[in-house]
């Protein structure tokens, strides 16, 4: 559960979904949505209720037993959508979708590499034209001074009380503009409508190649994923420094 509270408490996030899903719930009426990886059903929940009346038909699809819990969410929210558990490439549907949503972006955009699972769902069970949301992202690299961070955050794990707790070291935080040295780049594009499984490896090859040969304090990454903007739907997902 504590995975599913962090993203549940990360509102920027969340409410992002939530404002692109309130953006198009007329279009969403008598839609069929996929919301894959649905982990409390939270997304899949925003779109039944805010595609009021008459509602979509939504499937959320959850590999993990969590399933079991967000069936009774959805209950208990007086929703009727379906809560299959099962991976992408095992699920049965009754029909195809008009839209699918999931979100699918880890730390550095592809850690736990769960977009072949969207990838999957895509190709199998998302309609000729339909809808996907994010339809892009984006790994955005600056590099930038780090020396009043270092100083507040990182020394103090050096060695407290005379240990060594270099472990506990944060990861992630947000960064003041004032910091980057450069201008942002891409480093890394996805177009989730053209993207196959097959490019998933030579993204991997690229993303672990040498970014950068001289020391600027670190670099931050952070994702950009703007949603799709076909004529019927329109919004924009962007995601935290991390």
């Amino acid at each position: 559960m504590r995975l599913h509270l962090e993203m549940l408490s990360n509102r920027r996030r969340t409410e992002a979904y939530r404002q692109v899903i309130l953006s198009n719930s007329a279009p969403l009426r008598n839609k069929v949505v996929m919301d894959l990886s649905c982990g409390t059903g939270i997304i899949s929940l925003f779109c039944a209720q805010l595609a009021r009346p008459p509602f979509c038909n939504v499937f959320a699809v959850e590999a993990s037993s969590m399933a079991e819990y967000t069936r009774q969410l959805v209950k208990q929210n007086g929703c009727e959508e379906v809560v299959l558990q099962g991976r992408a490439e095992d699920i049965h549907l009754p029909e195809r979708v008009d839209i699918l949503v999931s979100e699918w972006m880890g730390n550095c955009l592809l850690f736990e590499f769960m977009v072949e699972s969207v990838l999957l769902a895509r190709d199998c069970w998302l309609e000729e034209g339909g809808v996907m949301w994010p339809s892009s992202a984006a790994l955005t690299l600056v590099p930038c001074q780090a020396n009043s961070y270092y100083a507040e955050k990182m020394a103090f794990w050096e060695q407290p009380y005379g240990l060594d707790c270099t472990p506990v070291h944060f990861n992630s935080h947000l960064i003041d503009p004032s910091d980057c040295l450069t201008a942002p780049c891409d480093a890394l594009l996805l177009d989730m409508y053209t993207l196959e499984i097959k490019d998933l490896e030579v993204l991997g090859q690229r993303t672990g190649s040498r970014l950068c040969s001289c020391w600027t304090g670190r670099s931050e990454f952070w994702r950009e994923t703007p949603s799709l903007e076909p004529s019927s739907c329109a919004g924009t997902l962007s995601g935290d420094a991390t």
